[in-house]
């Protein structure tokens, strides 16, 4: 075991120290070089060397979020930050994103969809596209108000055409 200067504070601690003891600073890698992306992830590292399974979950949506990784690419790279018990230098994807977006199209991932949702949903009664979807909400109020008699509480979408409920 030997001693290195903290690289924020300047003082002594052990090279087997996962963070200063004095000011905290990690002293292990937290930054991945991701298809020439450098990502930091010093928030998710705690939560991917926890050892139960349901505990570490939900940093496979934290790095899938900030990178865009597919869920096997993001599995690897939890499993890979398992083992080493700190984040790699350099990760390559099995699926890049480029191979994606010719394969799927550029879906969610361009600036110009914005959240707009594109309504395919049809009416059955008058083959209408102006439909709406009945908020959870809606729902619940409907169900409060009528009970087992509300109209609502098996259904979905909205007509606005015909005001029908499916």
């Amino acid at each position: 075991m030997a001693l290195i200067a903290c690289p924020e504070c300047g003082k002594e601690v052990s090279n087997k120290s996962r963070a200063c003891i004095h000011c905290g600073c990690p002293l292990i890698n937290t930054k991945c070089n991701i298809n020439g992306i450098v990502y930091d992830f010093s928030e998710e590292l705690p939560i991917a060397l926890l050892e139960r399974t349901d505990d570490y979950l939900p940093v496979y949506g934290k790095i899938r979020k900030k990178t865009s990784l597919t869920l096997v690419d993001a599995g690897n790279l939890i499993d890979i930050i398992r083992q080493l018990k700190e984040i790699p230098e350099t990760f390559t994807p099995k699926y890049p994103l480029e191979d994606r977006e010719k394969l799927y199209g550029n879906k969610g991932n361009n600036a110009n969809n914005g959240n707009k949702r594109i309504n395919s949903i049809t009416c059955p009664y008058c083959n209408s596209k102006n439909t709406r979807k009945i908020t959870t909400t809606s729902r619940m109020i409907d169900t409060a108000v009528w009970g087992i008699l509300g109209t609502k509480r098996n259904k979905q979408w909205h007509c606005n055409n015909c005001d029908s409920e499916f």
